[in-house]
């Protein structure tokens, strides 16, 4: 809304096809795969250019004054149309400027995974980067110590394992055990182990949007401190008293720290519209992440979902527009340097990552920026969508219930600093839109 003033601009808030009021048809169990057809990446953004071509390009005739808005001239042929999005809108918005730049003049696009990548175990990377060395240790320790036991053959040993997992997440801080009072052995034995190792990653259900100071740290205290009963060890817990203590350790700051006091965000990074699988790397001796989270699982998942679908992610559909190799014209790209999305964007630091670099000058209009360089800017410390996302007065309690969802404790320095650049870009572009001059 800032841009839309400054410029004396409409605003229009997008809904996706097949979302809220868009959906055609009821989802249960009796929804088919075929239903689902028409939402492809192609419909959703000719969607955008079937809209914006609905506007006329001069004014209806017949009428002194018609202030429906079908009736302003506002053809993307008569005034530059700029994009702004964030996440998977931030990727439409990519596309769109490399597919229809006719249609969209301009975008700032902020942590935009716009590499389709079948395999994401990059996606934990961001985490295991940003954890403090004894967290990691610990961690990375507890994690193949549960893979192991439950990969083996002492059965007890399993039970024991799930169980311990299970009562901590429906434990609460203070030794609090009261919702885990209807656990029984039998129901830890019936729970798979996909299940029970995952519970391993309940931490990490907010980094995405809250970072390590906000979501991982108070977690990572409790561990290191054995519930603030020790100083903590520079090598972590498993360092002076072995795997054992630093499973009860990881247990306790499970119980304590609270991971349920937002609503829980049980869908995981592949239930987004832009599908990547994060699983377990067993070639990354510091992953974090359970090895029972496989490719194979979740395309099992998938397929017993909607038995005709393809036998793996059509991910060629998404990279034909360039992937992290794409460099469209008038475009700002923004990312945070924890974001775990940031694996799949141009910002990337991957191995197999064209390792391109941002920079903050301006390109002129209509003009990509240089060599393997893009015009862009990444927040130091930050995370997903940490510059559109920012509430600029904060809510952490959403007395606003239009707050829901949005707040977070980031800084709001990122919303500052992503507009400004995109301001002075818009300034540099917007006087050569189909050259004309534009009073700015």
């Amino acid at each position: 809304m800032q841009l839309a003033k400054r410029y004396r601009g409409i605003a229009f808030l997008w809904e996706h096809r097949y979302y809220g009021d868009s959906q055609p048809f009821p989802v249960n169990e009796n929804t088919t795969a075929a239903q689902w057809q028409f939402l492809t990446t192609e419909q959703a953004l000719q969607d955008v250019v079937f809209f914006a071509d609905s506007f006329p390009t001069t004014s209806v005739s017949g009428h002194a004054v018609n202030t429906t808005l079908n009736a302003l001239p506002i053809h993307p042929s008569v005034v530059p149309w700029v994009w702004l999005g964030g996440s998977y809108p931030g990727v439409r918005g990519a596309l769109l400027r490399q597919r229809n730049p006719e249609t969209i003049f301009a975008a700032w696009v902020s942590s935009a995974p716009v590499e389709a990548q079948v395999d994401m175990a990059s996606y934990y990377k961001a985490a295991e980067r940003s954890l403090t060395r004894n967290c990691s240790a610990d961690w990375v320790a507890v994690t193949k110590f549960v893979d192991d036991t439950l990969n083996g053959t002492n059965e007890t040993l399993q039970i024991d394992v799930k169980f311990d997992l299970l009562k901590a997440r429906l434990s609460g801080p203070g030794g609090n055990t009261t919702g885990a009072d209807g656990l029984t052995r039998q129901r830890a034995n019936a729970t798979s182990n996909v299940d029970a190792a995952s519970i391993l990653m309940d931490p990490l259900d907010f980094y995405q949007y809250y970072g390590f100071w906000d979501s991982l740290l108070p977690f990572c205290n409790l561990l290191e401190t054995q519930n603030f009963t020790a100083e903590p060890f520079e090598g972590g817990v498993i360092s002076a008293h072995g795997v054992n203590a630093a499973s009860d350790a990881f247990l306790v700051a499970l119980a304590g720290a609270q991971l349920r006091c937002h609503p829980r965000r049980r869908g995981r990074p592949g239930s987004r519209p832009l599908m990547d699988e994060a699983r377990g790397d067993p070639e990354n001796p510091m992953s974090i992440e359970t090895s029972f989270l496989s490719l194979e699982l979740f395309q099992q998942q998938c397929s017993e979902t909607f038995p005709d679908i393809p036998s793996s992610p059509q991910v060629q559909l998404i990279n034909k527009y360039g992937g992290w190799k794409m460099n469209p014209p008038n475009t700002l790209w923004t990312n945070g340097e924890f974001d775990p999305w940031r694996t799949m964007g141009l910002a990337s630091i991957e191995s197999n990552s064209p390792h391109r670099i941002p920079t903050v000058s301006v390109p002129a209009c209509n003009t990509p920026a240089p060599g393997k360089s893009f015009f862009g800017l990444t927040h130091a410390q930050m995370v997903h969508v940490s510059d559109m996302r920012v509430l600029l007065v904060p809510d952490s309690n959403h007395t606003d219930f239009k707050t829901v969802g949005f707040y977070s404790p980031v800084s709001q320095a990122p919303f500052y600093s992503g507009l400004g650049l995109f301001q002075l870009a818009l300034d540099e572009w917007l006087p050569c839109f189909h050259g004309s001059v534009i009073d700015i």
